[in-house]
């Protein structure tokens, strides 16, 4: 009897899966639930100081005017800036009347990284603090004498794990999401043969031996899909299975994983190059040997074919040592998009060519990508 022939699948599950089910989980609504934080403690206290702002507040200048009612008010107004305005004494509205505000609050920050981060965080620009902290680094790799080096990357970490440790704080706080039935659709979906173009395990279309969802997000999300109760992440047919590959929030036993994971890029390999080690503090492969997560990743795509499918996740960067890995494995035989929008508006071609940054072969590349006549759009939770 001839032996059946496996094919699996890999899910990629990114911020915009989180952000499809309604949770404000971007890094400016992170930073915009940092900000009020504080402001608010300085409001009610008086003054307020952590390892990136000191703030004091004057109490004899009131904090409503215009439009500005409270704090929320006053943080989104100044957002549209990158909270430039949030640290001078007098603030131009910019109004017709040329109307000017007295700032209640006096606010000093403490860490340029940090800095940094606020200047990119506005309505139109999406910060990304993994890239920041990438860029920071690699900065400081010739700018510098070496011991003065060292103590620069020992503040950034200092800093850096700190924002880890608020953001940590500020995903606790957010709901649950309820489950959106289109979802379990997708995960309980068929292999076409259209998506495949070098394969011949896929004739019509066959449901994936085994799914493994892989899990870039810290929140539990994926847990209204897959949990069952006395079983952990894994579902009724017993063929799929979640892996938090980025650890999970509360949960020591799966730290969280925040940093950066290009070791392709030609910045690393100047990094490996020097005595200092202060450089690898937070990237993400030395994180990796904390758990198994890594391995029983590498398990699975070495275990038969599988149909690649992205859902929320960019592609970017700070990825790429692993997409890297999955993209270009010789198993890997599709590469499915669900794009956020429509038919006429979305952001296919923007995943696609963050993808390519992690080929190295572009024929490869061609073969893999599903088109975009044969992708669907991803649910969207609807209030």
């Amino acid at each position: 009897m001839k032996k059946k022939t496996l094919m699996n699948r890999l899910v990629l599950i990114g911020n915009g899966f989180d952000r499809a089910h309604g949770l404000p989980t971007s890094y400016n609504d992170f930073i915009l639930w940092y900000m009020t934080s504080c402001l608010t403690i300085a409001d009610k206290e008086g003054e307020h100081k952590d390892l990136l702002m000191e703030i004091k507040r004057h109490k004899n200048i009131q904090l409503q005017t215009g439009s500005i009612k409270n704090i929320e008010d006053y943080v989104q107004h100044f957002y549209k800036g990158g909270f430039t305005g949030i640290i001078s004494d007098r603030i131009g509205f910019g109004d017709a009347l040329n109307t000017t505000y007295t700032n209640p609050f006096e606010v000093k920050i403490l860490s340029p990284f940090f800095r940094g981060l606020l200047a990119k965080c506005t309505t139109t620009t999406w910060v990304e603090i993994e890239n920041e902290y990438y860029a920071f680094l690699k900065k400081k790799l010739d700018s510098e004498k070496e011991d003065i080096r060292l103590e620069t990357l020992d503040k950034l970490h200092v800093i850096f794990k700190f924002i880890i440790e608020r953001l940590e704080a500020y995903l606790t706080t957010l709901p649950a999401p309820k489950p959106i039935a289109d979802y379990k659709d997708i995960f309980d979906s068929h292999i076409m043969e259209k998506d495949v173009v070098n394969t011949k395990n896929v004739i019509g279309t066959r449901l994936p031996d085994q799914t493994l969802v892989l899990n870039f997000n810290y929140t539990p999300t994926t847990d209204i899909y897959f949990s069952v109760p006395g079983t952990k992440f894994i579902s009724p047919n017993n063929r799929k299975t979640v892996n938090h590959i980025h650890g999970e929030i509360s949960k020591p036993e799966n730290p969280v994983i925040f940093g950066f994971g290009d070791e392709l890029d030609k910045a690393y390999e100047k990094m490996e190059l020097q005595t200092n080690r202060g450089f690898f503090s937070f990237i993400k492969s030395f994180w990796y040997f904390k758990t198994s997560n890594y391995h029983n990743l590498v398990r699975f795509i070495d275990s038969a074919e599988f149909q690649v499918v992205v859902l929320g996740h960019s592609c970017g960067l700070s990825d790429r040592t692993m997409l890297n890995m999955i993209f270009e494995h010789e198993q890997c035989v599709s590469i499915k998009i669900y794009y956020y929008g429509d038919k006429a508006r979305n952001n296919y071609t923007e995943i696609t060519q963050d993808i390519s940054r992690h080929f190295r072969n572009k024929q490869q590349l061609r073969r893999k990508i599903v088109p975009f006549d044969k992708s669907e759009p991803m649910p969207q939770f609807q209030p």
